[in-house]
């Protein structure tokens, strides 16, 4: 609800760890999640990509930090592919959906 609301009045949600990061009350999805990494697989793609290209999709802007500049390549490669409509419905199956906020 709080997507579609921030949407609706034309505010773009940032999301630090969106997929896999922790939240007080949940540990969030590991890297290395079967599910996850099939998906990555059909990509040929790392599962860090898979997760900020969920982001993305979503319409919400991922945010990471590196001072590496191939770290920082590999992430901006996460724009090189798409997810289909399926794996979509898959990710946002993995995330619990009690929409918790951590401010």
């Amino acid at each position: 609800r709080l997507l579609a609301a921030m949407k609706a009045h034309g505010v773009v949600l940032e999301a630090w760890g969106s997929l896999t990061g922790p939240t007080a009350r949940n540990p969030g999805v590991s890297l290395s999640d079967l599910r996850l990494e099939a998906v990555a697989k059909r990509h040929a793609a790392s599962t860090a990509q898979v997760a900020l290209r969920w982001s993305a999709q979503r319409g919400v802007a991922p945010v990471t930090a590196t001072c590496d500049a191939d770290h920082a390549k590999r992430d901006l490669a996460a724009f090189d592919f798409e997810l289909s409509t399926e794996e979509m419905a898959l990710l946002d199956g993995l995330v619990p959906q009690w929409g918790e906020v951590v401010v």
